[in-house]
């Protein structure tokens, strides 16, 4: 990998190096390695617990205690426990029909493969939508969002726990309409941890939101399957939108704006930028989501005073006049000629995809003989993802961050986004063995026990890639974090969908063991590319700044 480890004899050789390479960050303030920059270094603030060496990156105000960064660690902690829960009801709301698909098939008199559409059509518009919700986050803030968001999908939760006792297409509908609704659940949530967490501690705050995700795609089901035996496919859902009700209420009193477009110090000295600027070495960069925030000094004189609560509970408090609805819009788009981006949404899609997978081919799989597994016994399944999920949690969270730190040290303090993806091929090796584990034994109709431990190693190689994709993209261009995830899971909605067209019929066809073991080749071919973006990521990088696609294309 192409690292920047040589000694910078001046603050401006510093500067040089990160202007022309986004998502490179002097991360460690190691003592004179950066030359005269190390000076300039000393003042800025840095970690206050755990080693004092880490930069605080970005640098949180000086001047305005409304900055999130500047927030008690427990409100920052309260902030992100209610985005995840919401990112986990809607995660609950996909696959939470898998333990009841045959009885829901038998009473509607629809084929498998024709209910499992009703999930494709929440996934589909729920990509689809997502491109609509988030210039809304990007103008007006997070919190709007939030809110409704979270309102409607407990409104579609209702009205699929009566379609569920109707007909088909009432309850169609009603899954389109859900996945609309619970649209901002995979993009908005990476923008908050971006708004209020340092680059030093987001792996770990990334892979947590991550198991939210993926827990909520096996916790769901296995519980969902307990309420479907006793209560009915309607109490599953008015369940869900009881709980949701309950987050709609915490994310009202305890979920303030995380959008911040105050002024914060900037990394490197004002001199340096300023000189590059005169010299050409840099593109003016209108704001995006942090407009007043990059390479802006703070003026000590100009305290701002602090929000009160109730001013924080305001529903729509932020009008960002700079942003552009309509170019907001455009810029995932765009973001789909950025390789680094295009290389997320696919590892991101094809790891989550094992969870539509799963979700819809359990109950196909399970109920049958030899096994004759009843919806309950179908959603105990589940916990075997889950205890993998949670393994995938450490692994591309902690251990990860251990890696990335290993590799900044070693790199004279500078953090790179690439010196993350390492334990990707951990990722690819715990996918192919999983699906192998559980294709063969599932093929061979061994103990029940073989091919459930099989999902469990595959949700871990899942768990990691899906969290690893995402922590790259937001590394690489944290100026453009919500367009990122928007990009990202549009894409991952595209691809799960097919998955929900053709998945039953195909292990009818071809057996579970042909299926598994194509899906999984297909997984370990996307994650060998690892080795050109471990290796190159950083010239592309270079190669996309000089680029601009966005300042060609009009919406920057």
């Amino acid at each position: 990998m192409a690292y920047h480890t040589t000694t910078a004899e001046s603050g401006d050789e510093i500067a040089a190096v990160f202007q022309a390479a986004p998502g490179t960050e002097i991360l460690y303030d190691t003592g004179t390695e950066h030359g005269a920059t190390s000076q300039h270094l000393h003042t800025l603030q840095h970690a206050r617990k755990g080693d004092s060496h880490i930069l605080l990156v970005p640098q949180p105000s000086l001047t305005n205690p409304n900055d999130p960064l500047c927030w008690p660690e427990l409100k920052k902690w309260v902030t992100l426990a209610n985005g995840v829960w919401y990112s986990f009801n809607g995660a609950v709301t996909g696959p939470i029909m898998a333990a009841g698909m045959i009885p829901l098939s038998e009473h509607f008199g629809q084929s498998l493969q024709k209910l499992t559409y009703s999930n494709g059509a929440t996934l589909i518009c729920q990509g689809v939508a997502t491109t609509v919700w988030m210039p809304f986050a990007v103008k007006y803030g997070r919190r709007p969002v939030y809110l409704l968001s979270n309102l409607l999908m407990g409104v579609a939760c209702i009205w699929l726990g009566v379609a569920s006792t109707k007909t088909y297409t009432p309850f169609l509908i009603g899954r389109a309409f859900l996945g609309i609704f619970e649209a901002p659940i995979e993009s908005i949530v990476p923008s908050t941890i971006t708004d209020v967490f340092f680059l030093h501690d987001r792996g770990e705050k990334v892979s947590i939101y991550g198991l939210s995700v993926l827990g909520g795609n096996e916790i769901g089901p296995m519980l969902s399957a307990f309420i479907i035996q006793s209560l009915g496919m309607n109490w599953a859902f008015y369940i869900v939108a009881m709980v949701i009700a309950t987050n709609l209420l915490t994310m009202f009193f305890f979920m303030p704006e995380t959008k911040f477009t105050g002024a914060r110090p900037p990394i490197l000295p004002a001199s340096s930028e300023q000189n590059l600027e005169k010299a050409g070495s840099t593109k003016h960069i209108e704001s995006l989501e942090i407009s007043k925030a990059a390479g802006v000094t703070d003026d000590p004189q100009e305290m701002v005073r602090q929000g009160s609560y109730v001013q924080s509970l305001a529903f729509w408090g932020r009008n960002d006049p700079e942003v552009s609805l309509i170019k907001t819009f455009l810029r995932p788009f765009v973001l789909l000629a950025y390789p680094t981006v295009l290389w997320s949404c696919v590892i991101y899609g094809l790891a989550l995809g094992w969870n539509v997978i799963l979700g819809s081919t359990i109950a196909q799989l399970f109920a049958p003989p030899p096994y004759l597994f009843s919806e309950s016994a179908q959603g105990l399944i589940f916990l075997s993802p889950f205890v993998g999920s949670l393994v995938g949690t450490y692994l591309c969270g902690p251990f990860a961050d251990f890696v990335a730190d290993w590799y900044t040290k070693r790199n004279h303090g500078i953090r790179e986004p690439e010196m993350r993806l390492p334990t990707c091929f951990i990722a690819a090796a715990l996918t192919f063995l999983g699906a192998l584990m559980s294709g063969l034994s599932y093929h061979y109709k061994t103990h029940w026990s073989a091919p459930v431990v099989g999902f469990g190693v595959l949700s871990t190689g899942g768990q990691m890639g899906a969290t690893l994709a995402m922590s790259y993209a937001l590394d690489c261009h944290k100026e453009l974090s919500v367009e990122l995830m928007v990009t990202i899971a549009s894409l991952k909605s595209v691809i799960a969908w097919i998955w929900t067209w053709v998945i039953n019929d195909w292990v009818i066809k071809d057996g579970a063991l042909t299926v598994f073991m194509v899906v999984a080749t297909v997984n370990v071919v996307a994650y060998m590319s690892t080795f050109y973006f471990y290796y190159r990521g950083k010239a592309i990088r270079v190669w996309l700044h000089q680029a601009d696609f966005l300042g060609r294309a009009g919406v920057r």
